[in-house]
């Protein structure tokens, strides 16, 4: 599953949804939830939007039981995946928990519950979506964010990362060398790292130089 709304072109959906498909070896349905369902192609049915907001606040909508029935793997779209992680995956499942994601990379304002990878139970967590209903409209700029928003309210999140510390990382703050303002990404990075999560800035499209971009983004078409 998807989320592409906004400033963000369906090129971006498209490109991780193949490439997933291309790396899983699991019977699995692709959907992308967006305000465009007219350019979503073959690649993915497109879902409207429960409730349309602004950006991020938008992969609230996931926790509506008007999602797909089943477990829902949530990918960000800015995000590069390397190798398959099928593993991984089923693991999370097996722990029976409602939502598994990864660690936010910094504990963003003291939140670690990240909305960039999560594996959840269609329908489970549904008082999130109902209480976004009722106040989505006062979230909209709301600091942090999503993920800052609906992390107190679950009350038992499993975190992959502490069992698999290699499935997912920043580029900018696990990959990249940072002096002051001049960011300096490595040529090659380790193979055990699966996904390459390019949240902020730059994105996957600014970075054909980085062969491990080039090969597991730009080039899929």
């Amino acid at each position: 599953m998807t989320v592409c709304t906004d400033r963000y072109p369906l090129l971006y959906a498209k490109k991780i949804t193949r490439q997933f498909m291309a790396l899983t070896n699991l019977d699995v349905e692709c959907f992308c939830l967006t305000d465009r369902s007219n350019e979503v192609g073959d690649w993915a049915t497109a879902l409207k939007l429960p409730i349309k907001s602004d950006g991020w606040w938008n992969k609230v909508n996931l926790f509506s039981s008007d999602m797909p029935d089943g477990w829902i793997l949530y990918l960000d779209i800015d995000m590069v995946l390397m190798h398959n992680f099928d593993h991984e995956i089923l693991w999370a499942i097996s722990q029976q928990k409602n939502v598994a994601c990864i660690s936010d990379a910094i504990h963003w304002m003291g939140e670690k519950f990240s909305s960039s990878f999560m594996l959840l139970k269609s329908g489970s967590e549904e008082h999130i979506f109902n209480k976004f209903r009722k106040e989505h409209n006062s979230l909209r700029g709301q600091e942090g964010g999503d993920q800052v928003w609906v992390g107190p309210q679950i009350s038992d999140v499993l975190y992959i990362d502490e069992q698999y510390p290699n499935l997912k990382k920043n580029l900018k703050f696990h990959v990249a060398k940072v002096n002051g303002t001049k960011i300096t990404f490595p040529k090659t990075l380790d193979p055990a790292i699966k996904i390459l999560d390019c949240g902020g800035n730059p994105k996957p499209h600014q970075l054909s130089m980085l062969p491990y971009v080039k090969n597991n983004w730009h080039d899929i078409s």
